[in-house]
C-alpha cells in the first residue's frame, strides 16, 4: 500500500505495473501512511521512522496487542484504498477537443510547425498547448506524455 507521492515518476509506475504483474497486490491509499510498517506472520512488527541526521529509528515488537491494533488499523486503511489500475484511471485529466487534437498530432511525430499549421494555430501557441498538456497529464518529456495519454485512455 502506497500514497500517491509514490506514482510521481513514471519509473515508479512501471516499477509498480511489473510488480503487480508478479502477483503483488498494489493499492493506493489518500490516507496518511506510516513511512514502512512491516507485519511478519502476524507475530512480529518492525515500524520504521524516517531518515533523520543520526540515523533511522525502527521499532521492533512482539506485542500482540501492539500488532493487532496496527494490523486493524491497516486492515481498514487497505479496504479504502484503490487498487493501481483504478487509480491510475480514476484519476484522468480533463482535456478538451483541441487538447486531443493536439494529442494526436504529437502522436502522428509531426513536426511541431507541421502540426501547427495543420490546427490553424500558431507554432507558439502549438508549443504552449503541448506544455500545457504536459503539465496536465503529469509528463515530463513529450513521449512520457504519449505514454500517459495511452495509460489514461486518452488517445480513443
Amino acid at each position: 500500500m502506497l500514497s500517491p507521492v509514490a506514482l510521481a515518476e513514471e519509473e515508479a509506475r512501471a516499477h509498480l505495473r511489473l510488480v503487480q504483474r508478479e502477483g503483488a497486490l498494489v493499492r493506493i491509499s489518500s490516507s496518511p501512511l506510516p513511512h514502512e510498517t512491516i507485519l511478519i506472520d502476524r507475530r512480529a512488527m518492525i515500524l520504521a521512522g524516517r531518515d533523520t541526521p543520526t540515523g533511522r529509528e525502527c521499532t521492533v515488537t512482539t506485542s500482540q496487542i501492539l500488532i493487532d491494533g496496527v494490523r486493524s488499523l491497516f486492515r481498514a486503511i487497505w479496504d479504502k484504498s484503490a487498487d493501481l489500475d483504478t487509480y491510475l484511471h480514476s484519476d484522468v485529466p480533463h482535456v478538451d477537443t483541441e487538447g486531443r487534437r493536439i494529442l494526436k498530432a504529437l502522436a502522428s511525430g509531426l513536426t511541431d510547425e507541421t502540426a501547427a499549421k495543420r490546427l490553424g494555430v500558431s507554432p507558439r501557441t502549438y508549443r504552449r498547448r503541448v506544455a500545457e498538456l504536459m503539465i496536465r497529464l503529469e509528463a515530463d518529456s513529450r513521449f512520457q506524455a504519449g505514454v500517459r495519454t495511452g495509460e489514461l485512455g486518452l488517445s480513443r
